[in-house]
């Protein structure tokens, strides 16, 4: 008897420090999406700011133009993907962040 619970008592040892590690991991993760969501949102204001003028255009397009077809393509077109990305991830944030989202799932017991 006292044989098993001393496994137990190093298998639940195991598990909180992996429990602790997953924890630290995780916080790490939001801590770097938080970052990447604030550029977004300094980005996005300064879109609705009129900070988007013909000139930023026409640097863009020349940065662009700079880095080579092929090479400005693959950027286009990894920047479509994480647009769509961002909006789809937007709109489930919206969705289950409503205020009755949370109450929707629980039922009358």
């Amino acid at each position: 008897m006292r044989e098993r619970l001393i496994r137990i008592h190093r298998r639940r040892g195991l598990l909180l420090a992996r429990a602790a590690a997953e924890r630290e991991t995780l916080g790490a993760a939001l801590a770097r999406l938080e970052t990447a969501e604030r550029w977004l949102d300094r980005g996005a204001s300064w879109l609705r700011g009129g900070g988007w003028r013909p000139v930023w255009i026409a640097g863009a397009a020349a940065f662009l133009i700079g880095l080579r077809p092929r090479r400005a393509l693959k950027w286009a077109a990894s920047a479509w993907s994480l647009w769509r990305l961002w909006r789809r991830a937007r709109r489930w944030w919206h969705l289950l962040s409503a205020p009755g989202a949370r109450q929707a799932g629980h039922g009358a017991h």
